[in-house]
């Protein structure tokens, strides 16, 4: 289930990924820098 979305000029909550290099990527490693973050849920996948 997804969590409602972050109201604009609210801060982004904590988290972890990993960039299309395979590098991991938190919040806290980009902190003070600007950053846009894009999801795709629906990329590699059939449909």
């Amino acid at each position: 289930m997804l969590g409602a979305p972050i109201p604009v000029g609210e801060p982004a909550p904590p988290f972890h990924a990993t960039d299309q290099h395979g590098n991991a990527v938190s919040l806290a490693s980009i902190a003070g820098r600007f950053a846009v973050l894009v999801f795709y849920p629906a990329d590699d996948t059939p449909g």
